[in-house]
């Protein structure tokens, strides 16, 4: 019975919060590592540059339009990147960098740079942002 409560608790709790998510195993179009957002609502591939510390994330719609690496354009201004693998974890602001084919105001691509990215360690960490005025977050691990 506790079972059958603690995963009707989770269900409601992942409804609640639709924006959390869980981790993923995928590669993306570029790649890198893939964070789902929601219910499959959005995919987010990191690409970053050991050389030059840039860091790109790419996003896409659901599951299908990631792998056809089918752009999905949102409406947000920035992202923010947890990246948990440095000591201590290093938060980068990811700025929005409209693709030539986002609509105005909304961006499928996001950029940011740091020292921490200069390094042959595997990625991981958390994604966080808002469309709009919804919440998501998602975790990342670089396979």
């Amino acid at each position: 019975m506790r079972t059958m409560f603690g995963l009707g608790l989770a269900a409601v709790l992942g409804l609640a919060f639709g924006g959390v998510s869980r981790a993923e195993d995928e590669v993306g179009p570029h790649k890198g590592p893939v964070v789902e957002w929601g219910d499959e609502e959005f995919h987010l591939e990191v690409v970053a540059d050991a050389k030059t510390g840039d860091v790109t994330v790419y996003v896409y719609g659901n599951h299908n339009d990631l792998h056809k690496g089918r752009a999905m354009p949102i409406d947000a201004k920035a992202l923010t990147l947890a990246l948990k693998t440095t000591e201590p974890a290093t938060t980068v602001k990811l700025e929005a960098k409209p693709a030539k084919d986002d609509p105005k105001g909304q961006s499928s691509v996001f950029t940011g740079k740091s020292d921490a990215f200069k390094t042959d360690k595997k990625l991981v960490g958390t994604i966080s942002g808002k469309v709009g005025t919804k919440p998501y977050s998602g975790d990342f691990k670089q396979k």
